[in-house]
C-alpha cells in the first residue's frame, strides 16, 4: 500500500510540469515571433534614418551644384531645376518622421 502511495505521489510530481507545459504549448513560438518582429522593426528604423540622412546630404549637394550652375551662367535652366529639386527633396526629408 505504501509503495502505491509513493508511486502515485511521484507520478503526480512528474506530471505537474507536463500539465503546466500543455496549457500553453505555443509560448516559446510566440516569444520567438515577437523577438523576430522587434528585430525587423529595428532594422527598418535604422534603414529609415540612413535614408533620411542620405537624402539631406543629397538635397544640399543638389542645391549647391544648382547655385553654381545658375550663378555661372553655364547652364542657367539646369541650375534652376537642380535648386528646385534640392529644395523639394529637403522639404520631403523634413516631412518624413
Amino acid at each position: 500500500m505504501r509503495a502505491l502511495v509513493y508511486s502515485a505521489l511521484i507520478m503526480v510530481l512528474l506530471m505537474t510540469p507536463l500539465v503546466v507545459k500543455a496549457q500553453d504549448p505555443f509560448s516559446s513560438f510566440e516569444s520567438a515571433i515577437n523577438e523576430l518582429t522587434q528585430s525587423i522593426m529595428n532594422i527598418l528604423n535604422v534603414l529609415k534614418e540612413s535614408a533620411i540622412s542620405i537624402g539631406r546630404v543629397l538635397a544640399g549637394t543638389l542645391i549647391a551644384l544648382g547655385v553654381v550652375l545658375w550663378a555661372s551662367d553655364i547652364f542657367t535652366y539646369k541650375g534652376r531645376k537642380l535648386i528646385l529639386a534640392g529644395v523639394l527633396l529637403l522639404i520631403l526629408m523634413e516631412l518624413i518622421p
